[in-house]
């Protein structure tokens, strides 16, 4: 089941360019919100080189584009959807705000540079072409993303404090006895 999802995923981030909100028809939940995670990562990554290389605007580019992007799913929303499709769009707003709320902080704090904390701190998704491996870094940590099954959570908030959340957990010094909450296979890349 890993190898097909890894591959689904893979096929996702391929396929991210076509029209977002259709693609997000195209796969399952678990796929989207990967292969969104990673062009966000991307994104943002790409507004940093933008500015280092004179485009003083970038980031505030980038934060309209954002908010362009939450009212088109908005809207969406709105129509008529099964009930899984109508799920998948919500938690995929629901990240999106938050990396949304990120931008405007960025925006507000002239965080224009990839170094600073305010980006090493949050999760950040790279589809790395070696080892072909999705990876997840967030400051010094870097973790295989497992491809694991994970359903549609309907009820996810993400909060200032869940970032801490993340944010200490992986920080902790890799080692054979990972805290419980971990899954086992995320100790593979640490």
């Amino acid at each position: 089941m890993r190898r097909t999802n890894k591959r689904l995923t893979k096929e996702a981030i391929f396929r991210y360019c076509e029209d977002r909100i259709d693609w997000m028809l195209l796969f399952q939940g678990m796929m989207v919100l990967a292969a969104n995670q990673v062009w966000w990562t991307w994104e943002v990554e790409d507004v940093f080189r933008k500015v280092k290389m004179g485009e003083k605007q970038a980031m505030k580019f980038y934060a309209k584009k954002m908010h362009r992007q939450i009212d088109d799913l908005v809207t969406r929303i709105t129509m008529p959807l099964s009930k899984n499709d109508r799920k998948k769009y919500n938690t995929v707003l629901i990240i999106d705000v938050h990396a949304r709320d990120i931008i405007d902080v960025f925006v507000r704090d002239s965080i224009l540079q990839a170094q600073e904390f305010e980006w090493e701190s949050q999760l950040r998704f790279y589809w790395e072409r070696e080892p072909d491996e999705l990876m997840v870094r967030q400051c010094t940590g870097a973790f295989c993303y497992g491809y694991e099954y994970m359903g549609l959570n309907g009820r996810l908030v993400i909060t200032p404090l869940t970032d801490r959340i993340y944010l200490t957990l992986t920080q902790v010094p890799p080692s054979r006895k990972q805290p419980r909450i971990w899954p086992k296979h995320w100790a593979c890349c640490a």
